[in-house]
């Protein structure tokens, strides 16, 4: 079985449920009050391994509880944790996430340890990129220090999977090496400059990610689906119509199905759908990781559409 890699973030999410966001200088009592091992990495690492993929993480915990925990989850979904490190002085990630009646978020983070990771590190890590096969990386860890993976990752000829979020400015020096980038319309528009709000301007901004060098650009446009393009193709695939109640990881649990998928030697179409379906499942529970579906969650979702 190939190996996925993710290298990346871990936050503690303190989720409020409200109907209502509040407005600047308003109190609202909130309904719900939950706390959930979350962050991107851990998130795609988490979603990979439900679905039954041999994965590792590389990432950096405070010495807290919220670190214990962490470390705890990885045990209980069987993602080896060996070459976690934890920093001495900051605390563990933490996100705050205030979700209202109709699953809209809101979130404030404290990346914490997450910016403690060094380039030296990834380095004392290398062996450990050479004998993975898939490398998946988002931004909430230091993007010098995501470069650094990146061409450790190209070295050693791996597939490289970058989820270019938060949304920020990417060197596009490094797009050559990529095989697959995967932003969401706002990341898609910070990296091409162009607006993404329609599946049409979604296939403009795939076109000018190809024309940078990534060989594989996957744009996820919410509830109106997602289009994967490569050398001047592209295809459409539609989303679920399914009740949100939260859409916090909904991008996580697609990524993490996708790098499943690829590990697996899925064919594109294949992958696409039950990544979509994958965020469908996701969307309609609470939480980040309590959220992220198993094969039979994916399966009781086909049965319900084809019903």
């Amino acid at each position: 079985m190939k190996k996925i890699l993710v290298i990346g973030s871990f936050m503690t999410d303190l989720v409020f449920k409200t109907s209502k966001m509040p407005v600047t200088g308003e109190t609202l009592i909130a309904e719900k009050y939950e706390k959930y091992t979350g962050g991107k990495g851990a998130n795609q690492a988490v979603a990979a391994s439900r679905l039954g993929g041999n994965v590792e993480m590389i990432g950096k915990l405070g010495k807290d509880e919220f670190g214990e925990e962490h470390i705890e989850k990885l045990k209980e979904e069987h993602i080896e944790y060996q070459s976690i490190m934890f920093d001495d002085e900051s605390r563990t990630g933490v996100g705050n996430v205030t979700i209202d009646k109709d699953g809209n978020n809101k979130i404030l983070i404290v990346p914490g340890a997450n910016l403690k990771i060094v380039e030296e590190e990834i380095i004392k890590n290398e062996h450990i990129i050479k004998s993975s096969d898939i490398i998946v990386l988002q931004l909430e860890i230091p993007i010098n220090v995501v470069y650094k993976c990146i061409e450790l990752a190209h070295k050693y000829r791996k597939t490289i999977i970058l989820n270019p979020a938060p949304a920020q400015e990417i060197d596009k020096n490094i797009a050559h090496k990529v095989d697959y980038i995967i932003p969401n319309e706002t990341e898609a528009e910070v990296l091409t400059k162009c607006k993404v709000e329609s599946v049409n301007d979604a296939k403009i901004a795939a076109q000018i990610l190809l024309d940078q060098g990534y060989k594989h650009t996957i744009i996820t446009l919410g509830n109106k689906g997602a289009i994967y393009a490569t050398n001047g193709q592209w295809k459409y695939f539609n989303s679920m119509n399914v009740q949100a109640v939260d859409t916090n990881a909904a991008g996580d649990s697609f990524i993490g199905t996708l790098a499943y998928g690829i590990a697996e030697g899925f064919d594109i179409e294949k992958i696409m759908s039950i990544a979509i379906k994958a965020s469908a499942c996701t969307v309609k529970k609470m939480g980040a990781q309590p959220s992220l579906p198993k094969w039979k969650d994916i399966m009781q979702l086909e049965e319900i559409a084809e019903y």
